[in-house]
């Protein structure tokens, strides 16, 4: 009985990939790692979004709470002022001035000296809430030096930041040097990273007034002791 061999290239043409089921199979692959860059992609950029918002809530949150205390933690001879100054670039600059402090904002010894919150430009359209600290007794050119300081930073790009002051029943855009110790100090700001406008309001101790003395009573005088006679 002879043997005839069997159809060994029919058989191997039949396991083979073709061309076009191997360019195929490329482009689900290709379609599936595009997919999963784009799922990370987005979840890192998700992340990182997140992260940077908390920062941002975290420095917010720093700051409000350091103004809060430093307003109620003025002292009895301290002062309340706004003044709307020119900053290197020419722009407006609001800056909230306490005058006559000591021991705020972490600061315990500032010897009667000022500290000013002052909204300086940013190269990005955006504001930084800055801390400066204004000794007393300057010549014009240091007080000039003084006020263009750039401070230490505390709130970090800022827009549109405003000062309100409350006295008696409404509220005033205008606080100059010398008046009276609002009731309350309201800001008005926007920051890119946060959606809404923020307002954050603060309470201003009253100034204690000197207690009168009870109907009836008399203040007591120094006497001078009798001289004793020559020879006592």
């Amino acid at each position: 009985m002879i043997m005839r061999p069997k159809n060994r290239s029919s058989n191997c043409t039949s396991c083979a990939f073709t061309l076009l089921e191997v360019i195929l199979s490329m482009a689900i692959l290709a379609m599936l790692a595009a997919s999963v860059y784009a799922i990370t992609s987005s979840s890192i950029s998700a992340a990182r979004t997140a992260m940077d918002q908390q920062l941002v809530l975290r420095r917010l949150d720093a700051f409000l709470r350091v103004t809060r205390d430093a307003l109620l933690n003025l002292p009895g001879q301290g002062t309340v002022s706004l003044e709307i100054g020119k900053g290197k670039g020419g722009e407006a600059e609001p800056r909230l001035i306490l005058g006559k402090v000591q021991g705020l904002f972490g600061m315990p010894s500032l010897g009667g000296a000022s500290l000013m919150l002052a909204a300086k430009a940013r190269s990005d359209g955006t504001r930084t809430i800055c801390m400066v600290r204004i000794p007393t007794r300057l010549s014009d050119r240091e007080m000039e030096a003084a006020l263009n300081a750039p401070g230490v930073p505390l709130l970090p790009k800022v827009r549109k930041p405003h000062w309100s002051f409350f006295q008696g029943s409404e509220w005033k855009e205008e606080w100059p040097n010398g008046s009276p110790r609002p009731q309350l100090v309201r800001l008005q700001l926007e920051i890119d990273e946060v959606p809404d406008p923020i307002e954050a309001i603060f309470y201003v101790p009253p100034v204690a007034a000197p207690q009168a003395a009870p109907p009836g009573t008399q203040t007591p005088q120094a006497t001078a002791s009798p001289t004793p006679p020559p020879g006592s």
